[in-house]
């Protein structure tokens, strides 16, 4: 008897795995936690850290932005470089709003060069945009949809679950964080505006 050839079935070629999507490190929990351990050793007052961890935030975004393709340690030095100057200033980044207005130097060639002097600031003004002003200076030149993915990154919450809760599919989401990205490069570019001579900063 002749045996009968049983067809077999075709078996499918393996399917490449879709790639993954760069994101943003200040989107990576061990990122976050890597920045707690360096300002807990910076320092140990909980309002400070807070602030500070705002700070190191703004940071490693824009720092990414500006200088992509870097290692984990080389943004993370450079956020702890970024916290240690702020606090040699004398400030953290909520003191504007603290002092209410309370303690001002006049920007001025007058009397008050050396109180200038004092805290370094080589004749330019200081910054003191915090974390949620910057958000909010985004925010006002982003569509709603957009805004909405800013506000999850500015919680900390990865891509994927801001396009969940968005409504969003994560091709989209991704599209408005690149802008969001290069709206952040965009406005660290811009030159500070012309110094009036009475010009005042809070410290």
């Amino acid at each position: 008897m002749k045996r009968k050839k049983v067809a077999r079935a075709a078996v499918p070629e393996p399917r490449e795995k879709a790639k993954e999507l760069p994101t943003m490190l200040v989107e990576d929990g061990r990122m976050w936690n890597s920045l707690r351990r360096i300002i807990a050793g910076i320092s140990r007052d909980p309002v400070l850290q807070k602030d500070l961890m705002q700070e190191c935030l703004v940071c490693l975004w824009r720092t990414e932005c500006e200088k992509p393709g870097r290692t984990r340690s080389w943004y993370l030095q450079n956020c702890r470089f970024h916290a240690q100057h702020w606090l040699k200033l004398g400030k953290s980044i909520d003191s504007l709003k603290r002092t209410h207005g309370e303690s001002c130097v006049t920007l001025d060639n007058g009397d008050n060069e050396a109180v200038l002097d004092h805290f370094h600031t080589n004749g330019e003004l200081f910054e003191t945009v915090s974390f949620q002003d910057f958000v909010n200076t985004l925010a006002s030149r982003l569509k709603p949809h957009e805004r909405e993915v800013l506000r999850g990154l500015a919680e900390g919450c990865v891509l994927r679950d801001i396009a969940s809760r968005s409504r969003l599919s994560y091709p989209t989401a991704l599209k408005y964080r690149r802008k969001i990205a290069q709206l952040t490069l965009k406005l660290g570019e811009l030159e500070p505006p012309a110094t009036a001579k009475t010009a005042r900063r809070t410290l």
